[in-house]
């Protein structure tokens, strides 16, 4: 006999699908005639406009984020970072083969945001599911859509959309068990646990919603004697058909030779380090030791819910909470869905130890409150229900008034929040990403090696580099997997240039936290590493380098080596070599740049998202340098000389020329209608006091990618000449070198024979 068609004749059990029957006649609803099972007509209308705007949205090419790295583990079948998100890059492998439009980046943005688009529709149908109101389902629906926080991270290539997608099916399933039968519950339970296991295919926080659903599901089974030991097993066995997709990470280690990919997962031992997220710590965001804030992590997350889902839904939700007890039809349910809400927000305010002064750290951290985003749009649905049927009982006169007011108004409650989040989700014709990545590349000379650490760098030029094919003569290296026992193996096929010295492991960050594990590692150190490249002949180059600090220290390269900033990049190079100023001119000349407002207006992202991080310090280090204090070793008496100082005087002056045009292409006009200059002021700390007054007297130039240029070749000489002085030292040779410059060179301040 079959699972979905066993009789269960306990007289309890009868008892309480007689009165399961019962509380269905007491839901006020307008289509109590229309099946459970049916979609209205208006769910696939809701559908239609969800994807079609996500779609609208879709970004143009590689987002920000962790977005590269998924792009990347599914274009070449790899593996993403722990714990691997196994079910969004096999179906993303499987798309990207099947779709045939666009680049590797633009096929899985594509797919991702029907999948939003999808996980909204579950919010939709499982609200007007739950109410039978088509006003609740269109307010919870558009106000988790066209929240910024779920419709942004759902027009990318993140695991996000899908993990709403799942969560938004074990709320759904919730109903689904609730209004079932009691001699079928069984069988929902086994489909409630298959989609289980597969969401912990994506991503492991969703466990948090299973724990509760799962255990009121057993809780009810059992009271009603509703499950058989046989139905128990094969429901734990539908869980565990659900965690199948873990297979992807042993098939990708043995039939993948992906150039970019997480751990080595030939060994079982290497599948459940991933899994459990050992490398990246467990049941924290971050491998760091950071002290938690309960009490600010909860301030933000209400801060956020009200920002991002607005008022009225919040206070609605607010509502069904306090009238839930009058609706025994739905008050089991909407227990349910606090429990899992309030054990989520509670795990995640007690464990999330992010960085709470930074806007982009907190960023990071209120991608996981769409979880709990999702939840209150459904309560907040809910109770618009609630209200309209308490107010129907009291005015039965104006019922139909009462709901003509509340459609329109849940229908322009919605337009309101896609009219207010569109733009700064549009990501249509956003390809800052890109263009920051080839700026990285084209930077470098013929195979030459890049040492990268920090997300934007690290997935914008790999994705070019391994799935584009762009700069296939550079070898790109990621600092932060670099130290890991396992790269070597895994990933020396895929390198031309990169030498790993006397077949030691690198360390990065990696040495320090086995450290202080207690685990073993055999690290060289970044003297080992530049030694043997130096020693090769292999340009090295390198961004945020992640030096070792504390007990155990990497410094002593610095005594060899110094680290000359060439536009975005810095050169690794060995201090008894050090680089002239017509080497310098020579070495840049073939450095062309792609400067975009796109690129340098932070205005034009959100404050907390990626793309504003790097629109505010590609600038920096596009146009800025660092301090004349500091960085670099000095080139004897360069500028000690004033006859050097005329001999160079074309190149100075060229260069002081096209800065002036640096500032006036970047010059935008603000909301008010006002200039923002987005490079700044350039003061004489960060460009150099040559630099600093070439700029302010040539203020009619037009060359601004020549700017970009020459501008770095004068910091860097200028910041070498000053790098041994004291302080004091530094401004008397500050005055007297400009005194010189002066001298050497009065036209500077009078004649326009340079303004060519």
């Amino acid at each position: 006999m079959g699972l979905k068609n066993r009789k269960i004749t306990t007289k309890y059990a009868q008892r309480q699908e007689n009165s399961f029957e019962d509380s269905k006649d007491n839901i006020p609803t307008l289509e109590s005639t229309v099946d459970k099972y049916f979609l209205p007509w208006h769910s696939f209308v809701a559908l239609g406009i969800f994807v079609s705007v996500y779609i609208k949205c879709t970004s143009a090419s590689i987002p920000t984020g962790d977005a590269g790295d998924f792009i990347l583990a599914a274009h070449h079948f790899g593996v993403a970072h722990p714990p691997g998100y196994p079910l969004y890059v096999s179906l993303g492998h499987i798309w990207m083969r099947l779709f045939p439009f666009g680049s590797p980046a633009y096929k899985l943005n594509f797919f991702t945001s029907i999948i939003g688009g999808v996980a909204a529709f579950i919010l939709y149908i499982t609200t007007y599911r739950l109410t039978g109101f088509a006003p609740s389902a269109v307010l919870a629906s558009s106000a988790f859509a066209f929240s910024h926080l779920t419709w942004f991270h759902s027009i990318g290539a993140e695991i996000f959309a899908l993990n709403n997608l799942f969560c938004g099916l074990l709320l759904y399933w919730v109903i689904k068990f609730q209004q079932t039968s009691v001699n079928s519950r069984a069988w929902v339970a086994m489909e409630a646990s298959f989609i289980s296991g597969l969401s912990m295919c994506n991503q492991h926080t969703s466990v948090l919603y299973i724990g509760v659903i799962g255990l009121w599901m057993l809780i009810s089974l059992i009271r009603d004697k509703a499950i058989t030991g046989r139905q128990f097993v094969q429901t734990g066995l539908a869980f565990s058909i659900g965690l199948l997709p873990y297979i992807q990470l042993p098939l990708s280690a043995y039939f993948s030779k992906s150039p970019s990919t997480w751990g080595n997962h030939k060994t079982f031992a290497g599948v459940f380090s991933h899994v459990t997220r050992s490398e990246y710590g467990s049941f924290r965001l971050t491998a760091e030791e950071r002290t938690v804030d309960f009490n600010a992590n909860l301030r933000l997350f209400i801060s956020d819910m009200v920002q991002e889902l607005g008022i009225p839904t919040v206070v609605l939700g607010m509502f069904c909470l306090l009238t839930v007890r009058l609706f025994s039809s739905v008050k089991t349910i909407v227990y349910v869905y606090t429990g899992a809400l309030l054990l989520y927000t509670t795990f995640f305010c007690k464990q999330a130890n992010i960085d709470l002064t930074s806007a982009f750290f907190v960023g990071i951290l209120e991608r996981f409150w769409m979880q709990t985003n999702l939840v209150m749009s459904l309560l907040g649905g809910c109770g618009l229900w609630m209200f309209y049927s308490l107010l129907s009982k009291r005015c039965p006169n104006l019922e139909r008034h009462v709901y003509v007011i509340l459609s329109i108004g849940s229908i322009m409650f919605g337009t309101k929040q896609a009219v207010d989040n569109f733009f700064s989700c549009d990501m249509s014709s956003n390809k800052m990403m890109e263009i920051y990545g080839r700026n990285i590349l084209d930077g470098l000379p013929a195979n030459s090696v890049l040492l990268l650490s920090g997300d934007g760098a690290s997935y914008s030029t790999r994705y070019l580099r391994y799935c584009i094919g762009y700069r296939e003569d550079v070898d790109v290296i990621d600092q932060e997997i670099l130290g890991y026992p396992w790269y070597k193996e895994t990933h020396q096929h895929s390198f031309k240039n990169f030498i790993f010295p006397y077949n030691r492991r690198f360390y990065a960050w990696y040495t320090k936290l086995a450290i202080s594990r207690g685990q073993q590692t055999d690290a060289f150190d970044y003297k080992d590493l530049f030694d043997v490249h130096s020693q090769a002949g292999v340009p090295l180059y390198a961004i945020n380098l992640r030096n070792k600090t504390g007990e155990g220290k990497d410094e002593d390269w610095q005594d060899y080596y110094e680290l000359l900033q060439n536009d975005i990049v810095k050169e690794v190079r060995r201090i008894d070599n050090p680089r002239t100023l017509d080497g310098s001119l020579e070495r840049m000349e073939f450095r062309k740049f792609t400067v975009t407002r796109e690129l340098c207006d932070k205005s034009l992202y959100p404050e907390r998202s990626w793309e504003r991080n790097i629109a505010e310090e590609f600038c920096i280090k596009l146009l800025l340098v660092p301090p004349i204090i500091g960085g670099l070793q000095s080139i004897p008496n360069v500028y000690g000389q004033g006859h050097l100082l005329i001999e160079h005087r074309p190149a100075i002056v060229r260069i002081f020329k096209i800065l002036r045009k640096a500032q006036d292409e970047l010059t935008f006009k603000d909301e008010q209608g006002n200039d923002e200059v987005l490079i700044g002021e350039l003061d004489h700390y960060n460009l150099g006091i040559v630099s600093w007054m070439l700029f302010n007297n040539y203020k009619r130039t037009n060359e601004l990618l020549e700017a970009f240029k020459y501008g770095r070749v004068m910091a860097e000489q200028w910041t070498t000449f000053m790098q041994k002085s004291s302080d004091i030292e530094a401004k008397k040779q500050t005055a007297s070198v400009v005194t010189t410059l002066l001298e050497g060179v009065p036209d500077l301040l009078t004649n326009d024979i340079y303004l060519l």
